[in-house]
C-alpha cells in the first residue's frame, strides 16, 4: 500500500503548484471606461517612392524611343545572332564529320567481322519463313507463298561484291579508317 501512496503523493505534488498559480492578467478596466474622442485621421501622402516609380515609366519609354537605332538591330541582338550563326556552322561541320566517322567505323567493323572463318557469307535470319509470313485469310489465288530464291541470290551477290571491295582496300592498304585524320579547322569541304 505504501508504494501506491507514494505514487499518489508524487502526482499530487506535481499537479498542485500548477493548479494554485493563476495566470496574471495585464489588462485593466480603468483605461476603457471613458471612451474619449479619437484623434483626427492623419493626412498621409503616397511618399516619394511612389512618385519616382510613376515618373520612371514615361521617362523609360522616352529613353527607349530616342536611343533606339533606325533600321539596324540593337547591339546585343546583333552580337547574339552573329555568335549563334557562327556556332551553327561549326556544329553542322562537326556533326557531319562525326556521322562520316561513325559510318566508316561501321563499315570497317563489318569488314573484319567473322570474315576469316566463313568462306560463304550468309545473311542470317531468325527464321527464313519470315519472308512468307502473313495472314492466311483474304489472300488472292496465286499470291500465297512466293519464291524468294532471286531475292536471296541478289543479296548474296551484293554482299559478295561489297566484301571484295573491302578486301581490295585491305590489299592496297587504302582502308579509309586508317588514312590520316583531317582536323576540323583544315577541312577541305568548306
Amino acid at each position: 500500500m505504501q508504494t501506491t501512496q507514494r505514487t499518489a503523493l508524487r502526482a499530487a505534488r506535481r499537479v498542485r503548484p500548477q493548479a494554485q498559480q493563476q495566470p496574471r492578467r495585464f489588462e485593466s478596466h480603468s483605461s476603457h471606461g471613458a471612451h474619449e474622442s479619437h484623434l483626427a485621421p492623419a493626412n498621409e501622402s503616397f511618399g516619394a517612392g511612389f512618385y519616382i516609380a510613376l515618373a520612371a515609366v514615361p521617362v523609360s519609354i522616352a529613353a527607349y524611343r530616342f536611343t533606339r537605332p533606325g533600321a539596324e538591330q540593337p547591339y546585343f541582338t546583333r552580337y547574339i545572332t552573329e555568335k549563334y550563326n557562327d556556332l551553327a556552322g561549326k556544329w553542322a561541320e562537326r556533326n557531319d564529320t562525326h556521322t562520316q566517322a561513325m559510318e566508316q567505323a561501321a563499315a570497317d567493323r563489318v569488314l573484319f567481322q567473322n570474315e576469316a572463318s566463313r568462306s560463304n557469307r550468309v545473311v542470317d535470319l531468325k527464321y527464313p519463313e519470315q519472308f512468307n509470313g502473313g495472314s492466311p485469310w483474304n489472300v488472292p489465288a496465286g499470291h500465297g507463298s512466293t519464291n524468294i530464291d532471286k531475292v536471296i541470290a541478289k543479296y548474296q551477290e551484293e554482299n559478295y561484291t561489297e566484301n571484295e571491295k573491302r578486301f581490295q582496300q585491305l590489299r592496297e592498304n587504302k582502308v579509309p579508317r586508317e588514312q590520316p585524320f583531317e582536323p576540323l579547322g583544315k577541312s577541305s569541304s568548306t
